[in-house]
């Protein structure tokens, strides 16, 4: 499989760098021991998940608009910190609306908004190929879209660490 290295026999020829039983070739994190189940990477730490689950109810943006408020800043500080401690670390960001308006321009909304938070991030110093960006608009609520408190649930930016 790996002609040009010196692998073990067991991996038939491929290197397994960081000695977690998966060959490099195979590997997601081949520097970082991990999780055969993970594709070779580690579990999210449960504070750094902490960090983006707090991040979900934190940021804010300013009305109709994909322009983030200056109270999410520490917010997505926090989260810049957490991807420079794990270079490892990929990152989905999932941006979401209510229901209120336009399909169609709630999913250009939440696709701006998640694109917005992921320019902040590289904007901070985040390779831009460890983020992705994606909106859904209102298709996936996680509250009653009857009730300004739903609404307010549903009006979210999630992240989700990919290995």
């Amino acid at each position: 499989r790996c002609p040009f290295a010196a692998g073990p026999k067991e991996y038939r020829g491929c290197p397994d760098t960081d000695n977690d039983g998966l060959p490099d070739i195979d590997d997601e994190c081949p520097t970082v021991p991990g999780l055969l189940e993970y594709n070779g990477c580690p579990l999210v730490k449960e504070g750094d998940q902490k960090v983006f689950d707090d991040a979900i109810r934190g940021i804010q943006f300013e009305s109709d608009r994909d322009m983030i408020k200056a109270v999410s800043y520490p917010i997505l500080d926090n989260v810049v910190n957490v991807m420079r401690n794990n270079p490892h670390y990929r990152l989905e960001i999932i941006g979401h609306t209510d229901s209120t308006g336009d399909e169609s321009h709630n999913l250009d909304l939440s696709q701006r908004r998640a694109k917005a938070v992921k320019e902040y991030l590289v904007g901070r110093g985040i390779d831009p190929s460890r983020i992705r960006s994606n909106g859904y608009g209102s298709s996936r609520p996680v509250a009653t879209n009857n009730t300004s408190e739903g609404r307010a649930l549903n009006r979210r930016v999630e992240f989700k660490v990919s290995r």
